[in-house]
């Protein structure tokens, strides 16, 4: 005799009670809203980070770029007075505008996971048509070029059009869930001449 006709299948497929449809139906739905919820949080904490990061970079930039007052006085061109001076304001600028300690991080490890490494710092001195790089690597290490003006770009694709200052940084961010990613943030501060 099969199992069948002995009513044991008959007995175990049994009707769904009523509402047990709706209530897998809510938990998909409210699954799908932590979801969406979790995402929406991760890119707050990544956006406030880059927020923040693009106005100590700018505060940087510009504390770091001192002009040579003599030339200016002169000839009326801007030209930042030493790089190398400027790369050490820019550093100083940049550790206090972030509140890093010696070892370049986050105390609270809020907004910035761990520490931030300058990958580019660029001084740009523009005099007439001729424009002088003067970059800092990762490891601090300088290297100077030329270029002519209209031709140089900066590494996020501005065409130099006056004396300036770049920068870069890298730094990691953390979100929710254990989620970490290396960040990436760039500025560049032109200095111009207003003339009213």
């Amino acid at each position: 005799m099969t199992l069948w006709k002995k009513g044991f299948l008959r007995q175990s497929i049994k009707k769904t009670e009523e509402g047990q449809l709706e209530w897998i139906t809510g938990l998909f739905f409210l699954l799908i809203l932590g979801i969406l919820l979790c995402g929406t949080l991760q890119l707050d904490v990544f956006r406030a980070s880059a927020v923040y990061l693009e106005d100590a970079l700018a505060a940087s930039n510009l504390a770091s770029a001192v002009i040579d007052v003599e030339e200016y006085g002169i000839s009326h061109t801007i030209l930042i007075e030493d790089p190398d001076r400027a790369y050490e304001i820019y550093l100083s600028a940049l550790q206090g505008n972030l509140n890093l300690n010696e070892e370049w991080e986050c105390p609270g490890k809020g907004l910035i996971g761990g520490q931030v490494r300058v990958l580019d710092y660029i001084v740009y001195n523009v005099h007439e048509d001729n424009v002088e790089i003067y970059r800092y690597d990762e490891n601090g290490l300088l290297s100077y070029s030329e270029g002519c003006l209209g031709e140089v770009e900066a590494p996020n694709g501005k065409v130099i059009e006056g004396t300036g200052v770049y920068s870069e940084v890298t730094y990691p961010v953390k979100g929710i869930m254990g989620v970490e990613v290396q960040a990436c943030k760039a500025n560049l501060a032109d200095i111009a001449v207003d003339e009213r």
